[in-house]
């Protein structure tokens, strides 16, 4: 008898997706053969976790959940390598030294890349970015020469920029567009109370201002122009206005994507090529309201990647969206959000307290038939269970409102907390 080759399964991406879908590959599969392909690292790493080891408070070691053995344990064949195209025909991915590699199944699970526009004078020495392994290596070295930075963009990461260059010692401003600080995520209140929260920090902040030009000497950042006119003096520009699926390399592959260039998948994760399914950052798909876009969180990328790796093993497992949730801290200042929130909703109402003199602020959405959909709280750490939970359940805003309590987390590290009266708010 003859015995069948095994099956070859190749895997675009060494992060949260790739990883897990190839351990759920080979609980199924023990003679797999097993490829990973990754321009970034050797190891999978936490990614969320950058800012601490740039910050000295995780080793490099820290943010790697897996031991140096793993991948000779579970016999992943790693390949350091760039794809730069994929013939759907010839099942074969060209990699960037020209090599030709082959695949029976495969997973797109290539990540993103951080959004850049096209500004005069961001290919000068002293301007980048802060996602990847290479970015983290890149601050590192240009903190340690520079004095004065300016950070293009709010939300997360922009934040967490600004902490590790304060604490590099650094001049830091922060410059946004918009008319405070990360609306996507917080109302007009929550994010005048953070913007208070991260002045007191030291970090300066122009509202409502772009950058226009970056401007150079010899080569190397020497200040930002604004829309506005005026020049903020600097030696080191990190843009943090948010990422996009990586996948410029799929355009003439025949693989569909969507207007953002996501990967469109179906609820089983496979894209328009034959056995060619897509997870994480890059995979593109249906939202509650319909509408078509990746994902670009870490826990979601985990459970894709776990599907798409047990569907190509022949599952039918189905992706289906849980409720969102996050969380976050803006320094010190811990954030927790869930469900549905600045999505304006239908019939949304808000309920919001904010204890006074503090940057402590509980906001709550709710549909027309009071149950919640929603909850952004500061300041204090929740368990995001616990509200998951109340929103699955459907509970009423004033059943949560008088067991508020029930979702602290660690309470008895945490100020103190009194639950507001039934009623209070607005």
């Amino acid at each position: 008898m003859t015995k069948s080759n095994p099956t070859r399964y190749v895997i675009i991406g060494n992060g949260v997706a790739g990883i897990n879908a190839a351990g759920a590959i080979r609980r199924r599969d023990d003679s797999a053969d097993i490829i990973v392909i990754s321009s970034e690292s050797d190891y999978f790493f936490a990614r969320t976790a950058l800012m601490y080891v740039h910050c000295g408070q995780m080793s490099e070691a820290d943010v790697r959940p897996f031991g140096p053995d793993h991948y000779t344990r579970m016999r992943f064949h790693r390949v350091r390598a760039r794809v730069t195209s994929l013939l759907v025909d010839e099942r074969k991915l060209v990699l960037d030294d020209g090599r030709l590699f082959s695949y029976d199944r495969l997973l797109i699970a290539a990540g993103s890349v951080p959004r850049m526009l096209d500004w005069p004078g961001a290919d000068l020495d002293g301007v980048g970015n802060f996602v990847t392994w290479q970015n983290l290596e890149w601050m590192r070295e240009k903190a340690a020469t520079s004095r004065r930075a300016v950070i293009v963009g709010g939300g997360l990461i922009g934040v967490e920029v600004a902490e590790v260059l304060l604490q590099a010692g650094l001049d830091v401003t922060m410059v946004i567009r918009e008319n405070w600080y990360w609306p996507i995520a917080l109302d007009q209140s929550e994010g005048e109370m953070v913007q208070q929260h991260l002045e007191s920090h030291g970090c300066k902040l122009r509202l409502k201002t772009e950058c226009e030009e970056i401007i150079g000497r010899n080569g190397r950042v020497v200040g930002l122009k604004t829309n506005k006119g005026d020049i903020i003096d600097c030696d080191m520009v990190v843009f943090t206005i948010g990422v996009m699926p990586q996948t410029n390399w799929l355009k003439d592959s025949g693989v569909v994507l969507d207007d953002s260039g996501g990967i469109v998948v179906d609820d089983q994760l496979t894209t328009s090529a034959p056995d060619v399914w897509a997870a994480g950052d890059c995979a593109s798909v249906v939202w509650f309201n319909g509408v078509r876009r990746p994902e670009q969180l870490w826990y979601t990328s985990r459970d894709q990647g776990l599907i798409a790796g047990a569907n190509m093993c022949g599952s039918r497992k189905v992706y289906k969206r849980g409720t969102l949730y996050n969380s976050a801290k803006f320094f010190d200042l811990e954030y927790t959000t869930a469900g549905l929130v600045n999505f304006d909703l239908d019939g949304e109402q808000n309920w919001y307290h904010r204890e006074p003199g503090t940057c402590f602020s509980m906001r709550v959405t709710y549909r027309p038939d009071n149950c919640v959909a929603g909850f952004n709280m500061i300041g204090r750490r929740w368990d995001h269970r616990v509200l998951v939970g109340w929103i699955q359940e459907k509970r009423s805003l004033d059943w949560v409102l008088g067991r508020l309590e029930e979702a602290l987390f660690d309470e008895e590290f945490m100020p103190n907390f009194e639950p507001p009266a039934i009623g209070q708010g607005a």
